[in-house]
């Protein structure tokens, strides 16, 4: 062998490295998906990123169950619920044609660059409206998707008119928008009012409002019109919690609009929110959600003129804890205890509202008068605690507790503590006391339920396991704990 060609094999060895062999099994494939039907996969994709905001603007029930988080990611969120989505479009492509409607279904407008960009991807989605292209699906797009658009107009040109032209034409490319939120902080021009009822009067199903600016002054929103809500006939859901409209002066009551699908109302506290609500006719409503800021008074006197007008066809009354609008919990807010409260008195009075069958207040509202009430079944307490369920201690929650009865309401089915759960406390004792007070209801006829919806109750021992009379050495079983789910099958509005 040649000096050069030593030379060369030992550079050879030094850079040699003896990697292993890959095994047999890594050769192999991947393991394919499992073959499930189209429909299975996207209730897998929306119930993993399903968040309740973006889906609907009706509040949740307060009677549906609450369950103690053991997953250490805690709810989904906005962000993580995008961030999944995003994920899920890049595994493969069934799964992208499943999971790319998911992007879609709710766009958030919050500047003007956002709202070209999103412009942008819905018309270049859309085939041309040619012969050959015979599937319509395919002709409209991602905006076929589309089923809630929120509007913010925080950021800085927000308040041009070119602003407004693309958020129109956005609206335009969305044939199937069942939800629409706007977030206003300028004076909308009549133009725009009118293009959008036009647009979306008769195909939207939930409509929010929002004219006034917090930071701001109060006085200070656009002036839009009790027609302009009357345009909209389909709405099931409308929230008018910050709509400030115009002069209520200028109102007539031969020019009262009506929209006769609403079901669900939300409302605030505030004299512009509730006398507009006045103002509309309302034939099919049944649920208030009404939310009392954390700032101001409660405006009694705007409430009772609501209540006349509304008060005989409501059957569901939803009193929130007083807060800000940005509060994430507000059951366990400072300022919920110490803000002023709606009384529950004022909708048990006597011809309020008749037809009232499920009423929620916070813990901290006034104590109940002794009114009646012939037709309640339901009474939901919010904001509970530990502290407030001992009998012997002279709590609201407690005085809430002992001035319910069946004398008072003699349909009375269910009484629950919404969003306190007794397996998420460390008392020691908050088990027994919850059966103390669920022994208590027991013997009304009501069932006493926690926020989990379950009946806390005492068990006795197995026959079996019972000792033998007479039986010195006989172990005496200790009695159990036993929580019953209790499904309440029956229906409510």
């Amino acid at each position: 062998m040649t000096r050069a060609a030593k030379g060369r094999l030992q550079w050879h060895d030094t850079f040699t490295v003896n990697a292993p062999k890959r095994s047999d099994a890594s050769n192999k494939s991947a393991r394919k998906l499992p073959d499930l039907p189209v429909e299975i996969w996207l209730e897998i994709f929306q119930f993993s990123t399903y968040v309740h905001h973006n889906a609907t603007i009706k509040p949740l029930d307060p009677f549906t169950p609450k369950r103690t988080t053991t997953n250490a990611l805690g709810a989904n969120t906005p962000l993580s619920a995008m961030r999944t989505k995003l994920a899920l479009v890049l595994v493969c492509r069934s799964w992208r044609h499943i999971a790319q409607q998911m992007l879609y279904e709710h766009l958030v407008i919050r500047s003007p660059v956002r709202a070209s960009i999103i412009l942008n991807a819905l018309r270049s989605s859309r085939l041309p409206n040619e012969p050959e292209v015979g599937d319509s699906k395919l002709r409209l797009g991602y905006g076929q998707f589309v089923r809630h658009i929120e509007v913010f107009t925080y950021a800085r040109g927000s308040g041009e008119l070119s602003f407004l032209q693309t958020v129109f034409q956005i609206l335009s490319c969305c044939p199937n928008l069942r939800t629409l939120s706007g977030n206003w902080r300028h004076r909308l021009p009549p133009e725009f009012l009118d293009a959008t009822s036009r647009l979306l009067g008769s195909s939207l199903s939930e409509f929010y409002w929002n004219e006034r600016d917090i930071s701001a002054d109060l006085k200070n929103g656009t002036k839009t019109p009790p027609s302009f809500l009357g345009s909209f006939k389909a709405l099931r859901v409308l929230d008018l919690r910050h709509f400030v409209g115009t002069d209520p002066s200028s109102w007539t009551q031969s020019s009262s609009p009506t929209l006769p699908h609403v079901r669900d109302l939300i409302l605030s506290t505030s004299p512009s929110s509730l006398q507009i609500a006045s103002h509309l006719s309302l034939p099919c409503l049944r649920n208030l959600f009404l939310r009392t800021p954390g700032w101001g008074d409660t405006h009694e006197p705007s409430l009772i003129s609501f209540l006349k007008v509304h008060g005989p066809s409501l059957a569901v009354v939803d009193l929130s804890t007083p807060s800000q609008d940005t509060e994430p919990d507000p059951d366990s807010s400072v300022l919920g205890r110490t803000a002023s409260h709606i009384p529950p008195d004022i909708f048990l009075g006597p011809g309020v509202c008749p037809n009232l069958e499920t009423l929620v207040f916070p813990v901290t509202s006034p104590t109940l008068a002794p009114h009646t009430h012939n037709r309640l079944h339901r009474i939901g307490l919010r904001g509970g605690n530990t502290e407030g369920l001992y009998p012997d201690k002279v709590t609201s929650m407690r005085n809430h507790l002992m001035s319910i009865n069946i004398e008072k309401y003699p349909k009375l089915e269910l009484v629950q503590t919404v969003g306190f759960l007794v397996e998420a406390h460390t008392d020691s004792l908050i088990k027994d006391i919850f059966i103390w007070w669920v022994e208590r209801f027991e013997a009304m006829g009501v069932d006493f339920l926690d926020g989990e919806g379950v009946l806390w109750t005492y068990t006795d021992p197995p026959e079996d396991e019972s000792p033998k009379k007479g039986d010195p050495d006989a172990v005496q079983p200790s009695t159990e704990l036993k929580a019953v789910l209790v499904n309440d099958n029956k229906e409510h509005p």
